[in-house]
C-alpha cells in the first residue's frame, strides 16, 4: 500500500456543492445589493475561501467580506443539508478504505460547521481522523498549511500522504507540502486546467482511487 493517509478537499471532491454555493452567493448578492453578478467567475473562484472570493467576486473591502461571509455561512448553513449529495461511489470508496486502516482526512476551504453537518448527514463523520475547515489555518488554499498541520499533527509521513481535489488550488497546496497529489475531473476544473497544474495523478472518478492507493 503505498498510501496511508488522504488529505481530501470537499467541494468537488466528496460533494457536488457548486448550486448551493452559487445559490447562497447569489444570495448574500441580493442581501446586500451588489450590482453585478458573474456566476462563471463564481465558479471559478470555488476552492477558495469566502473572504477571497468576495474580494474577486465582489470587490468588496475588508469589512464588507466580512459582513457577507456571515450572511453567507448562516443562509448555507440552513440549505446545506438539502441541496448537496456524495458524488458517486464516494461513500463505499471511503468506508472501504477506512477497512484498510487507511487515514482519512478533510483539508477544506469551507466553514467547519457545514462540513461537520454534511458529513454527518451521509454518516460518514466518524470514519474521518479530521476534518479541517476554513477555520482550522490561519493562511487558506493554496497555502500548503493545512495539509502542514495535519501531517505534523498526526506524525504522518509526508511521503505516505496524497492530496485529493477537484481545482488547482488544491493541487498547489498539495504540492507546496512536498507530497503527492490526485487531480479529479468531474469537479469544479476542467481536466486541462488540472493537467497544467502537473498532479502527480487524475482521475475521472473518485472509485479510481483503489488503484492508486
Amino acid at each position: 500500500m503505498k498510501y496511508k493517509t488522504l488529505i481530501l478537499d470537499f467541494d468537488g471532491t466528496l460533494a457536488d456543492t457548486k448550486e448551493s454555493i452559487i445559490q447562497t452567493m447569489r444570495f448574500v448578492s441580493n442581501t446586500l445589493k451588489t450590482k453585478n453578478f458573474d456566476e462563471g467567475l463564481i465558479k471559478s473562484l470555488i476552492g477558495l475561501p469566502l473572504k477571497t472570493t468576495f474580494e474577486k467576486a465582489f470587490a468588496f473591502d475588508k469589512k464588507l467580506s466580512k459582513e457577507a461571509t456571515l450572511i453567507y455561512r448562516k443562509h448555507y448553513n440552513e440549505i446545506a443539508i438539502d441541496t448537496i449529495s456524495l458524488f458517486d461511489g464516494v461513500k463505499e470508496t471511503l468506508i472501504d478504505f477506512h477497512k484498510k486502516d487507511i487515514h482519512l482526512t478533510v483539508a477544506s476551504s469551507k466553514g467547519k460547521e457545514a462540513l461537520v453537518k454534511i458529513l454527518k448527514k451521509h454518516n460518514i463523520y466518524n470514519i474521518f481522523s479530521f476534518v479541517g475547515g476554513e477555520e482550522d489555518a490561519k493562511n487558506k488554499k493554496p497555502s500548503p498549511d493545512i495539509v502542514n498541520h495535519i501531517i505534523n499533527t498526526y506524525t504522518y509521513q509526508p511521503n505516505e500522504c496524497l492530496v485529493v481535489g477537484d481545482t488547482i488550488f488544491d493541487i498547489e497546496m498539495g504540492q507546496r507540502a512536498h507530497v503527492d497529489t490526485c487531480g479529479v475531473t468531474y469537479g469544479n476544473n476542467t481536466k486541462d486546467a488540472l493537467k497544467q497544474q502537473n498532479p502527480t495523478y487524475i482521475i475521472d472518478s473518485f472509485q479510481e482511487l483503489k488503484k492508486i492507493v
